[in-house]
């Protein structure tokens, strides 16, 4: 049988951080019933770190923050002791990351630091632990979104950090559920005979929860109380009301004293709401940080939205992580690339998402054939005209203009479409093999063909194709504008009233658009308003006979 540990790590960037936005996520954590091998009840494991003391107006401030941050800690519930490392709270003194709005965090030193701290926890844990059986340990971080919370460049820095930590640190493997899952293998003490034994790794699974910024200032601390806070303040009287109740019927004999505070958490997918209703105690966490506590911060408290609710959200693991090693042994064949020099970007696509998108949008005679790639932002530079004379040269060169487009956004999502012909200045129809495609959080892919209220799903690996159909005409076409210098799938004739471009790309593909569309019947490509930041965008032909390239272009 194999036990498991759940351990929570919080990371902040300066002392007040935890009192002024966590508190209602702390005070839910520390609500959670744990049981030990005993079968007796036990506290959580919940951690802290502060990656800086604070120290931004003058360095004698950093031992006193450093001081009322464990006072605060120590009212929010959590130990607040500093008597060795292993402390549930440890506040940071490098000069590396001093705290200041004009301070830049460098995310490796982010990303190692953390390592050090989780690999401290673990080695604590296992010391205190009495259980001879494998433990099954699943690490939580609980940080700032990429907004930062409060837009504070040092927050910022955090969650670039930790998004670092989960991409460059971490291996993706699949977990019984086939849903994607990061893990960390920490090295412990080295074995005696200077042997790798893995006996001495640890296996963490990690993930990362992020507090969701509030970006509108007048929803932050005025119009949430309207839509949000009075049914929270609604069921605390009820409670009060109940309790009185209680008492009054003799309760007060057998009650004990505690929290008389609501809190709630709820998990919906890959969203945490936590909620408290106890202002009081938010109150008093921040006064315990005395130098920060001024006039404005004392409003904040009262008023901030962070004082009793937090939304948290699971950052997406990026499938191109996959370790290989995971790929499952009975997978359809690999994709087979032209080969690119040494200093070629990598692909975007894993082989195990080629494979994916050939099965679910390629027509059965490009199977075989090879991918090249034909044009990459990133390899080959923003001009539009570059990119057009790539695209006719490889058309006139080679007779076939089947295309697959793929891009990144800034936000990690990945969609694209497919055409067997894409337009050059002048717009041309595109056929029924034309669809457009968007890769999903676990990994799997949907696919918008046209075809009325059908849309197909397709894992990596997946042996099934979608038969695809759809609305042929005018509408359906691909247009590469050279004058307006877009990139557009869908739109035109047609056009259903709110409709828009299925997928467009301008601005020196700096900049890109995803509405709903007649033509593909598709949902738009990216969750928010459907306008996106580009990172990076592929284009790949299909490899017919024998190919004469010039050093992978």
């Amino acid at each position: 049988m194999t036990a498991e540990l759940d351990i929570w790590l919080l990371i902040t960037a300066h002392p007040d951080d935890e009192s002024m936005f966590f508190i209602p996520t702390l005070r839910n954590l520390l609500c959670l019933d744990y049981k030990n091998d005993s079968n007796d009840s036990q506290k959580p494991n919940i951690h802290l770190l502060c990656l800086s003391n604070g120290d931004y107006r003058d360095v004698s401030d950093g031992p006193v923050r450093t001081k009322d941050f464990y006072k605060a800690c120590s009212l929010i519930g959590i130990d607040g002791s500093k008597s060795s490392d292993a402390s549930s709270v440890v506040v940071l003194d490098d000069d590396r990351l001093k705290d200041g709005p004009n301070e830049v965090w460098n995310s490796d030193l982010i990303a190692n630091t953390v390592v050090e701290r989780l690999q401290t926890i673990l080695s604590s844990k296992q010391q205190q632990s009495t259980q001879q059986q494998q433990q099954q340990i699943n690490v939580n971080f609980i940080t700032f979104d990429q907004g930062g919370v409060s837009g504070h460049p040092n927050h910022v820095d955090v969650f670039r950090g930790i998004k670092h930590f989960l991409d460059e640190k971490c291996h993706v493997v699949r977990g019984d559920d086939e849903k994607l899952m990061a893990r960390l293998i920490l090295k412990q003490q080295a074995d005696t005979n200077g042997q790798d034994d893995k006996s001495n790794h640890t296996e963490v699974n990690l993930r990362v929860l992020a507090l969701q910024t509030i970006s509108n200032p007048l929803y932050k601390y005025f119009l949430w109380i309207f839509v949000e806070l009075l049914p929270i303040f609604l069921i605390w009287l009820v409670q009060v009301l109940l309790y009185t109740i209680y008492l009054l019927l003799g309760g007060f004999l057998f009650s004990k004293k505690g929290n008389r505070s609501i809190s709630f958490s709820r998990m919906n997918g890959k969203h945490l709401r936590c909620r408290l209703f106890d202002p009081v105690l938010v109150w008093m966490a921040m006064a315990a940080h005395s130098s920060q506590f001024v006039w404005y911060r004392r409003l904040s408290v009262l008023f901030s939205r962070y004082t009793y609710l937090n939304d948290l959200h699971e950052l997406a693991i990026d499938p191109t992580l996959l370790s290989e090693e995971e790929e499952d042994e009975d997978a359809l064949p690999p994709v087979n690339t032209i080969e690119e020099d040494s200093s070629s970007p990598k692909f975007l696509l894993s082989n195990a998402q080629m494979v994916a998108l050939r099965e679910a949008v390629l027509p059965i005679g490009l199977h075989h054939r090879p991918w090249k790639r034909i044009y990459s932002l990133s390899r080959d530079g923003d001009s539009f005209v570059s990119f057009e004379k790539h695209i006719t040269n490889w058309n006139a060169k080679f007779g076939d203009s089947s295309t697959l487009l793929v891009v990144k956004t800034t936000k990690g999502e990945v969609i694209g479409g497919y055409a067997d012909a894409i337009a050059t200045s002048s717009p041309r129809p595109g056929t029924a093999r034309s669809c457009l495609f968007r890769a999903e959080k676990d990994g799997s892919f949907t696919v918008y063909d046209g075809k009325q209220n059908s849309l197909g799903t397709f894992f990596e690996g997946s042996p099934h194709r979608l038969k695809s159909g759809g609305t042929e005409g005018s509408s359906k076409k691909i247009l590469l504008d050279s004058t307006r210098r877009i990139i557009a799938f869908g739109g035109g004739l047609g056009m259903k009233s709110g409709d828009g471009f299925g997928l467009c790309l301008e601005d020196g593909f700096a900049r890109g658009t995803t509405a709903r569309c007649e033509a593909f019947c598709n949902e738009p490509l990216v969750e928010g308003d459907g306008v996106f930041d580009v990172l990076d965008v592929e284009v790949y032909g299909f490899v017919f006979g024998q190919l004469i390239y010039d050093n992978g272009r």
